[in-house]
Order: structure tokens, then sequence, then C-alpha cells
């Protein structure tokens, strides 16, 4: 029988909320949008705003989505290093708000976690989802299980160093990290460098769309970038599939070639013949339909 649950997905500017079943459907949706500089208190007033709009149906747990690192165990939102926020107890704040059970984890976890239970990789036990959005991170699924690491904090692929000769600096303090070579934000920075024009990742992708040379090449490199990252962990970890997400992937074919070609150059094939790369199936509500798998996942339904 479907459970309904209560899903969070806290975003670097957007807040989405939703009821959504243990099959993964969603019922209803609740967004709010918000500038650079919020707080926790900022944050958790609108979440309260979005579950008194949509607890017309009952809910049997909340699940939570973090732009960061968080401790799984106990419900923690650690760090996020382009707000700034650490130590806040997600989960305790979300149960005495809604009485409800409720679990949280950074959210590319626990979008790979909805890949594995609702999208293309169902019949896959090995594969790395990497996000490609404002920043980059990767989550890991291997042998069936997504697999956090001794620290709960595992697949940080953003911070692989891809670049060692001309690296852009990162916020994590290295250069030529994936993240700052290939996010969305990178690639925005990359082409006003070259070219003095400020333009968001959605009209590089229109430039793009439109043969220009410029944003053509900045879409191939940043894939050519995904794809070498990614095909270190394939050799480290013998995975049978990579899988793009987030908003930048939308231009996901703008990414593909250079990333097949990274993939081709890095991947050890005699140890790794089949490797995939697909994109997501889940579009902008990855995230979202994470909450209701770590629920699942939590609760072992």
């Amino acid at each position: 029988m479907n459970k309904n649950i209560f899903a969070v997905d806290i975003g670097g500017s957007k807040l989405l909320c939703g009821i959504l079943t243990s099959d993964g459907s969603i019922l209803k949706t609740w967004r709010a949008e918000y500038a650079p500089g919020y707080t926790p208190d900022m944050l958790f007033d609108l979440i309260k705003q979005g579950y008194e709009a949509l607890k017309t149906k009952n809910c049997y747990a909340c699940g939570v989505a973090i732009p960061g690192l968080c401790d799984v165990s106990t419900g923690t939102w650690t760090y996020s290093p382009f707000s700034g926020i650490e130590n806040v107890p997600v989960c305790d704040m979300l149960k005495s708000m809604t009485g409800l059970p409720s679990y949280a984890d950074n959210d590319v976890n626990i979008s790979a976690l909805a890949e594995k239970y609702f999208g293309v990789c169902q019949n896959s036990l090995d594969f790395l989802w990497i996000t490609v959005s404002n920043g980059i991170g990767g989550g890991l699924f291997l042998d069936g299980k997504l697999y956090r690491g001794a620290g709960l904090m595992a697949g940080e692929i953003g911070h692989v160093i891809v670049e060692d000769n001309n690296g852009r600096a990162c916020v994590c303090g290295s250069r030529g990290c994936l993240e700052a070579m290939a996010s969305g934000a990178s690639l925005s920075a990359i082409y006003q460098e070259r070219t003095g024009k400020v333009l968001s990742t959605k009209e590089l992708s229109e430039l793009a769309e439109d043969n220009d040379e410029q944003a053509l090449k900045l879409f191939n490199e940043a894939g050519y970038y995904i794809g070498k990252a990614a095909a270190h962990a394939v050799n480290i970890l013998g995975l049978d599939t990579v899988v793009l997400g987030g908003g930048v992937v939308q231009s996901f074919h703008l990414l593909e070639n250079g990333a097949k070609q990274a993939l081709d150059k890095y991947v050890f094939k005699r140890a790794n013949p089949n490797v995939k790369l697909l994109r997501s199936s889940l579009g902008k509500h990855a995230a979202l339909l994470g909450c209701a798998a770590l629920v699942l996942e939590q609760e072992n339904i």
C-alpha cells in the first residue's frame, strides 16, 4: 500500500516541497524562491508555509535534501560552503514542526537514490550519479547500496582535480577542481573571462544551440572534464554506469561528446568494457523524488 511522504528539496536559490507517494508519484508541490544570504530560520519559516499548504494529505514521514554536507546518522546539516550554513539539526526541527519521523541527506546522494528506486538505474548495482548545477557533486551506488563512506560524505567528485596546468580557483581552496572547471557557475565565469560578456548558463546553452563557437567549445570542455573525473571513479570502483543530472544537464547533448571522449581516453577498458553514460530520467524533480527514496531506505519499506 502506498504511503505519503512530505519531501523538502532545499536548493541554492529555491525551496521545493512536495507530497509524494512511496511509488514515486508526485501528488502536489509548493515552491518558494530566495536570494543568497538566507538563514536557517528563514528556510524553516518557508518550509512551514509549504507544509501548511500541502498537508491536506496525511503523511507517514519526512525526507529533506540538503545542499551540502549532511550527517545522516544525526540528521544534521553539517556545512554548505556557498551559504556558510553549518551544524543545523534539520531532522529535529522538521520532526518538531510536523510530528513525523524525519530523514536528511546530501541532495546529490538522494538524487542517486531516486535514480535507483525510480529511474534509469533500477537494474544497475554499481553506478555514479553526477549532479551538474551551480556546483558539482556525486553519489555512489556500490553493490546495490548507496555508499556514504567512512565519514558519511563520500562522492565529492566536484573536488577531484581535473586541470593541473590552468586550473581555476575553487571555493574549497584548491585549483582545477571539476566544480571550478565545469559547473554552471563556472561556465558563466569562464565565458565572461574569454569574451567579456556576462551570460547565464541557460543563455550559454541557447548560444551553443545556435552554433556559437565559443559556447560550443565551453560545453565540450566541460563535458570532457566531467568524463575525465568519472573515468577515474570507474577505474577505481568498477562502475557500469555514469548518470548525469542537475540543471546544466538539460543541455546533456552539448556535454555528451566531450564526456564520451574523456571516458574513452581514461577508462581502463579491459577491466570496464561496457561503461554507459546516461542522462537522468528524473528531470528537475530528482532530489524531491530522492526524499521519498530516502524515507523508503531508512524505514525499510
